[in-house]
């Protein structure tokens, strides 16, 4: 091997092939060969594609640093190929050797036009092909840097330029702001002076205000004692007035108690069974109202009671009263919290106690078996749904309980007036009747 052979092994081997890419391209296998083992030995990396349509789309997605391009392939031959890669932004900056075995001066001309930088004949030479490509990997590379240097100049250049306006509109405002500084300066001198009289208006006018304000304080504070004291009596007034409120309910139940147990020695002296009935009836009615006033007297809100439990206790008293026990009718409560005030519990609960015993007494004769169930909810609109329901005999089919004789019935209907709402009775494997109402609102008691 002579001298000059070795330095250019030298000046290859120098040379950092490893960093960049080399899309091949070459329908010949024995082409690609010698010429693959030979770069790849230097460090290259190499991309081979065998027509122009997949050099094409490879060279789109893998981005190589240069194209080794055969002209005579399949399909789209080499010429069309640079010309597709050169119209693609993509692609368009990549340089391309051509590598042919046509070498007339048209044929060269045709490929520089196509985009081409270079030229290889064939048969190839392996250490030619190497310095070109080590020769325009070069060229490529300071041209992309001569190009970033002249981007970084622009604007550099740009920015010199921005920076020179804005300094000559900054001095044009400095000027201006000097001009306008004077001026106020200048009123703001007079406005010291101005200001400085009216502080001594103005000390003069607090000092009087200071001597009322004095004795507004004065006032003041024995306006607040006066309250003080006045909230303690008004405090103790409203405990005995609670106090007495709460004794007002449990003497009012007591004598409802009272009536109801004269009613019931009462029935002692009755022989006849509908006259017993309708004591009996009185009796729960009365209950039923007495409870209210005994939940109250019990709660520690004497505005409103708890309507579920006070039904649970209703309904005891009911199956107690008609000696009924839960094995022979069952009872369900499905009950939301729900609060009632006085004036809405006494109607829903005297309505409750007609249509539970109008269930229990007509419901289930003969001592047949079965179920109630009571549903009290509020929904969002705060109406309040009252559902009671059972599986006994039912409501006779030609019977409208608007229209019935019943005092039962009729005390439904007023009390549904009462109340403002609406019922309504379904004859479904039994009876159930369904109350919609509001809670009443009274004006607020002195």
């Amino acid at each position: 091997m002579n001298l000059t052979a070795t330095n250019t092994i030298k000046d290859n081997r120098d040379f950092d092939f490893q960093k960049y890419t080399v899309l091949l391209v070459d329908d010949n296998p024995t082409n690609l060969e010698l010429v693959v083992d030979y770069l790849e030995d230097y460090g290259l990396t190499i991309l081979v594609s065998q027509d122009g349509e997949s050099a094409f789309n490879r060279a789109k997605y893998a981005n190589p640093d240069l194209i080794l391009l055969d002209v005579m392939m399949p399909g789209i031959d080499g010429f069309e190929t640079c010309r597709l890669l050169k119209a693609d932004p993509k692609t368009k900056d990549t340089p391309v050797i051509f590598m042919t075995a046509l070498s007339s001066t048209e044929d060269r001309v045709k490929g520089f036009e196509a985009g081409a930088v270079d030229y290889v004949v064939k048969p190839i030479q392996q250490e030619e092909v190497l310095a070109r490509i080590k020769l325009h990997l070069k060229l490529h590379s300071l041209t992309q840097i001569l190009e970033e240097k002249n981007k970084n100049l622009t604007q550099t250049n740009l920015l010199l330029k921005q920076e020179v306006e804005e300094r000559q509109a900054i001095e044009i405002n400095l000027t201006k702001t000097n001009q306008r500084l004077k001026q106020v300066l200048r009123e703001r001198t007079e406005a010291q002076k101005s200001l400085q009289k009216f502080n001594e208006e103005l000390e003069t006018i607090i000092k009087k205000r200071t001597l009322k304000l004095i004795e507004i304080n004065k006032k003041l504070r024995q306006e607040i004692t006066q309250r003080q004291q006045a909230e303690i009596i008004i405090k103790k007034s409203l405990k005995e007035k609670e106090i007495l409120l709460k004794e007002i309910h449990h003497r009012v139940k007591n004598n409802l108690l009272v009536v109801s147990s004269l009613l019931e020695f009462q029935t002692d002296y009755i022989k006849d069974p509908d006259t017993i009935s309708m004591f009996a009836d009185s009796q729960n009615r009365i209950y039923s109202m007495a409870l209210i006033h005994e939940q109250l007297y019990k709660s520690t809100d004497l505005a409103k009671l708890e309507f579920g439990k006070y039904l649970e206790s209703l309904v005891d008293n009911l199956f107690e009263s008609y000696s009924i026990s839960q094995e022979s009718i069952r009872c369900h409560l499905d009950i939301q919290k729900v609060e009632l005030n006085i004036e809405t519990a006494h109607p829903c609960g005297l309505l409750v106690n007609e249509l539970i015993s109008n269930a229990l007494e007509h419901g289930f004769p003969e001592q047949r078996k079965g179920n109630i169930w009571i549903t009290l909810q509020q929904n969002l609109n705060q109406k309040i749904v009252l559902n009671i329901r059972d599986d006994g005999i039912g409501f006779p089919e030609d019977l409208d309980f608007r229209e019935t004789e019943s005092l039962g019935m009729q005390l439904v209907c007023t009390l549904t007036e009462q109340l403002e709402g609406e019922i309504e009775m379904k004859r479904c494997q039994g009876t159930s009747f369904n109350l919609i109402f509001s809670q009443l609102n009274y004006r607020n008691r002195l």
